[in-house]
């Protein structure tokens, strides 16, 4: 008897070990494994080792199902552990879809296709989607457009996946980190200066008021992160350009 409630006291312990070091910001252990075992350094994803080897992401979307913000607000200190925490179950729900339909671009998984992101999830005891934690909570609340940077739709013009998890303590450099990349690639920004043309990712024209909620124009806020030495003089002619943007390129970002 005494050995049985040992083994429950002993179970309950590693529970909550595991939703507190979540909640202040540390490692969510197995999705933080299968990045670094599963993600190259250009954001590509072996799905098929992942088919082959499930324990950790099936093992976090587990995890999501009872806890979230709104479920256990008190294991959440700080906005940006909310942040972290909603980040990470998108991405990771993108991936659980990926591998239940093995090799297919994720619009093409459904007959209607941008319907995959209406798919629901149990997370933190409520039915939720991608599309959902997308625009009601990520951007709604929080409107910080450097989040759009850091979920990723499985496609190969969707920001890249890196070989880490996002946390709390650490989200403003984590955001600024994948700004800076995704923003610096010129598959996503080019300025073509001598036709004063700049050429975007669409993720620019589609949720081009989320940039333009501190800034007066998209190609303002990319000059505060690009590494370019002409960019007072960009700035001064910033009237001249015009936008074009770039075919969205929906193939999966499979290694």
């Amino acid at each position: 008897m005494i050995y049985k409630c040992y083994l429950i006291l002993y179970f309950f312990s590693f529970i909550l070990s595991n939703i507190n070091a979540q909640s202040n910001g540390f490692s969510y252990n197995t999705l933080d494994r299968l990045y670094r075992a599963n993600v190259d350094e250009n954001g590509r994803v072996d799905y098929n080792e992942i088919i082959k080897n499930p324990y950790d992401i099936n093992t976090f979307i587990n995890f999501i199902k009872n806890i979230s913000p709104e479920s256990h607000p008190n294991l959440f200190k700080t906005e940006n552990d909310k942040i972290a925490f909603w980040i990470n179950a998108y991405n990771a729900i993108i991936i659980k879809i990926m591998i239940q339909n093995p090799n297919k671009n994720i619009l093409d998984i459904n007959l209607f296709g941008h319907s995959i992101f209406l798919k629901k999830f149990l997370i933190g005891n409520k039915e939720i989607s991608p599309y959902e934690i997308e625009n009601s909570i990520l951007r709604k609340r929080y409107q910080d457009p450097r989040i759009h940077f850091a979920i990723n739709c499985a496609s190969i013009s969707c920001p890249p996946l890196g070989k880490r998890i996002y946390k709390g303590v650490t989200l403003n450099e984590q955001l600024d980190q994948k700004t800076n990349f995704f923003l610096n690639d010129k598959n996503n920004v080019y300025f073509d200066t001598e036709n004063k043309i700049l050429h975007l990712n669409k993720i620019f024209k589609w949720y081009k008021k989320d940039f333009l909620i501190k800034h007066n124009t998209i190609i303002e806020y990319i000059l505060e992160y690009i590494d370019r030495k002409d960019k007072d003089l960009i700035y001064s002619e910033v009237s001249l350009y015009k936008i074009k943007y770039y075919n969205y390129d929906w193939s999966i970002n499979s290694q």
